[in-house]
């Protein structure tokens, strides 16, 4: 998925020291080579055996300055458990963006089993580009070779971070910074944050290595009070007076590593975590991201014709309709470098309609554009795709969208980054999605609504004939609402045509390597007034067998869905008995079975024993009915959520296995 707008920044591995702390921290430094002896020699790995590496402790200290500007040190000791361990220490990357932040290698160290040690010199450290794909901007990366480990060895690091990870901003918006008193104040004004005097973060206190001790310690300002809040599991705390500050302290210790499962969900839900900030509420973010951001909405006339021509002779609901597809098939998804501040800039919407490009933010902005041209009211909201929002007001959010605000005061919301080859206006993706709407009045924090999965329908019709040599001719229909319609719209939409016979013949291979597509047939893929079909017509030789009186083959229907991600929600749940974390599949969806199959001259079915079961978060029901030489197939399957509990996988997994046992079964006829 086409998600990310903003400057995400990654791992940093450990903290430094600092010239002199502001508010009576004490910088961190390497440890004291004896220290280090005794405190890996007691760094008991026998609890985490599985593990190839084990943190001794990964510690945070970070000094807020009354501009918000940050200074974070990070101290962090890994001990070598595994070769494996070794491997993946070879070398240490650091990622940053120069548009906001800044970091350095205060300390690197390698302790050696044996008790001596190899300090690294932080100077060797390459610094470069980092690898673009859809966006190319400026970011970053620092990469340092260490020396060659072995089990038993360990990495000490200090690293110093200056600056913001993440932010949305319209440059220029604030006004301007207070005048500098040095030009080193003067270049620190790159690294204020966006919403000037305000700190915020988000701390995970669980990774994929295991950790004897986790640490985050933050210092504000006394006339900056942190509001903040723990989810997922315990974290201690304190708080300290100091005379000039506040001193919050977070820690967790003995950390298991975390259980990686597939479709779990993002670690920031499922993992213990603290999320702080200094901002008092949601109404003032959201009337920060209007005033900051609502002067790149200006229109052209160029925009403003543009828009005539798309909603002329059209009401108000195909108007906005109209304007949300042209936004998402005409402003390609691509980040392209475009001045200072990119990352964290909403670019100016005649950029944006003459580049014909940007990221979720600039898409969204274009559209806000040329609706407020078409006379509506319209602002840009802050979202998370694919995650939570917890309530404290800090930066939460890795997208960009649309409100639009109805006569009656109520919202309708856009997502145009998320609309190509997508009907809905709000694509049933993002469904149970947190979002916080920049307006002049100020916006509370708020979800979109699940949706149901009858919203998400697939509807297939199967009709087949089996010959007396056990070809199978046939033909599928599909049509698909909401993300199921989604799913067949993109094939003509993403593919060059000389691709698509191939995607389908891979579809049309569970039923038979031996299938040969002889047609197929998309309704108008760019017709968003309607939802999408799809014909296929195949021809599969020997696909029944015989033994002696008896004819063995299976459903078409089932064969085709009951291993198909691209076409069943239900067919994307992993294998197991149970799980430790929560299943994300992002949407619900019910999918329908119509199949009619005729068998050749002198065969009878034999009726199929009815499948009926009902779990807490999905249902399948497939009833055969057998009228001469037809065998007629009445299916239902369906998953209620995009999150699935823990506690509800068994039974789900059951639902799963019903269907994959009856579509991998034979049906049989008989003479």
């Amino acid at each position: 998925m086409r998600i990310i707008a903003l400057a995400a920044l990654a791992l940093i591995l450990a903290a430094p020291s600092l010239s002199t702390p502001a508010h009576g921290l004490e910088a961190p430094e390497l440890l004291d080579p004896a220290e280090a002896v005794t405190l890996l020699a007691g760094a008991d790995a026998t609890p985490y055996e599985d593990a190839d590496r084990l943190v001794v402790f990964d510690r945070s200290v970070v000094e807020v300055e009354d501009s918000g500007l940050s200074h974070r040190h990070e101290h962090r000791l890994v001990k070598v458990l595994e070769p494996a361990g070794a491997l993946a220490l070879r070398a240490l990357r650091l990622d940053y963006d120069p548009s906001s932040n800044m970091i350095e290698i205060r300390g690197l160290r390698v302790h050696r089993a044996d008790s001596s040690h190899v300090d690294v010199d932080p100077a060797s450290a390459v610094d470069v580009t980092q690898p673009g794909g859809a966006i190319i901007w400026g970011a970053r990366m620092k990469i340092i070779s260490l020396p060659a480990l072995e089990a038993g060895d360990a990495v000490e690091i200090l690293t110093y971070t200056k600056g913001f990870l993440i932010a949305y901003l319209a440059e220029g918006a604030e006004g301007g910074a207070a005048a500098a008193d040095s030009a080193a104040q003067e270049d620190d004004e790159r690294y204020v944050p966006p919403m000037r005097g305000h700190f915020y973060d988000s701390v995970l206190f669980q990774d994929h290595l295991p950790m004897l001790e986790k640490s985050y310690t933050v210092a504000l300002p006394r006339d900056k009070p942190l509001q903040f809040s723990q989810y997922n599991g315990e974290v201690m705390s304190s708080l300290r007076f100091e005379p000039e500050a506040f001193v919050y302290h977070f820690w967790k210790r003995d950390v298991p590593a975390v259980k990686r499962e597939p479709r779990m969900p993002d670690l920031s839900d499922a993992v213990p975590k603290v999320v702080m900030a200094t901002v008092e509420s949601w109404e003032e973010k959201s009337r920060w991201f209007y005033e900051t951001n609502e002067w790149v909405f200006a229109s052209t006339p160029a925009i403003d014709e543009k828009v005539q021509n798309i909603t002329e002779g059209l009401s108000e609901d195909e108007a906005i309709a109209a304007l949300l597809h042209w936004v998402a098939q005409n402003i390609r998804y691509f980040g392209l470098t475009m001045g200072k501040g990119e990352g964290y800039t909403i670019h100016p919407s005649d950029m944006t309609f003459r580049d014909r490009c940007g990221v979720c933010k600039d898409i969204a902005g274009m559209l806000v554009t040329m609706l407020r041209s078409a006379g509506f009211d319209t602002y840009a909201a802050m979202t998370m795709a694919g995650s939570r929002v917890e309530e404290v007001p800090a930066d939460q959010f890795n997208h960009c969208v649309v409100a639009l605000r109805k006569e009656g005061g109520e919202y309708l919301m856009l997502d145009p980054t998320w609309a190509p080859w997508n009907r809905p206006l709000w694509s049933r993706w993002e469904g149970e999605q947190h979002y916080v709407i920049g307006s002049p009045e100020g916006e509370d924090l708020t979800s979109i609504p699940s949706f149901d999965a009858a919203e998400n329908l697939l509807a297939v019709e199967s009709e087949a004939t089996l010959l007396a040599d056990g070809t199978l001719e046939g033909s599928f229909r599909l049509e698909g609402s909401g993300i199921s319609d989604a799913r067949l719209r993109r094939i003509p939409g993403d593919r060059a045509r000389r691709d698509i016979r191939a995607y389908l013949e891979r579809w049309l291979g569970a039923l038979s390597d031996r299938v040969e597509l002889s047609e197929y047939l998309f309704s108008d893929h760019r017709d968003f007034g309607r939802d999408t079909t799809l014909r296929l017509v195949y021809r599969i030789p020997s696909y029944a067998e015989l033994f002696g009186d008896e004819l063995s083959f299976r459903s078409p229907a089932l064969a085709l869905l009951g291993h198909n991600g691209s076409l069943s929600r239900l067919a994307v749940v992993p294998e197991g008995e149970e799980r430790e974390h929560d299943l994300f599949i992002w949407a619900g969806q019910l999918v329908t079975i119509d199949e009619q199959l005729t068998l050749p001259k002198g065969f009878a079915a034999e009726e199929p024993e009815a499948v009926s079961l009902e779990e807490a978060q999905a249902s399948v029901e497939f009833a055969w009915e057998v009228d001469g030489r037809r065998l007629e197939l009445a299916g239902r399957m369906q998953v209620d959520r995009r999150m699935i509990p823990a506690t509800d996988f068994p039974g789900l997994r059951t639902v799963v296995d019903a269907i994959e046992e009856r579509a991998d079964s034979p049906l049989y006829a008989v003479k």
